[in-house]
């Protein structure tokens, strides 16, 4: 398993939770509301990165920055699913 420094974990957070409020602020996206979107952006990002990590391996700067390209990705998708399905409990 390639190693996922904490630059890598940083960099995906953090792509994670922009990408999470960029969703937030979508109005074809249900909102999970504000910090909903920032922990579920940052959570997805983490993961994104990781698995971004693991296909990718390494800890230069290009691996870094496509953990979070990977993190910002997984970060939105995990943000408009919390969206959704908060939107169907409350109906």
């Amino acid at each position: 398993m390639a190693d996922f420094g904490l630059g890598g974990i940083i960099a995906s957070a953090i792509a994670g939770a922009v990408a999470g409020k960029g969703a937030d602020s979508s109005p074809k996206v249900p909102s999970p509301g504000g910090l909903g979107s920032l922990l579920g952006g940052g959570a997805g990002g983490v993961l994104g990165g990781l698995l971004t990590s693991t296909m990718a391996g390494g800890t230069d700067i290009g691996a870094i920055a496509g953990q979070a390209v990977g993190g910002g990705v997984l970060g939105l998708i995990v943000t408009t699913i919390l969206g959704i399905v908060m939107k169907r409990k409350q109906a």
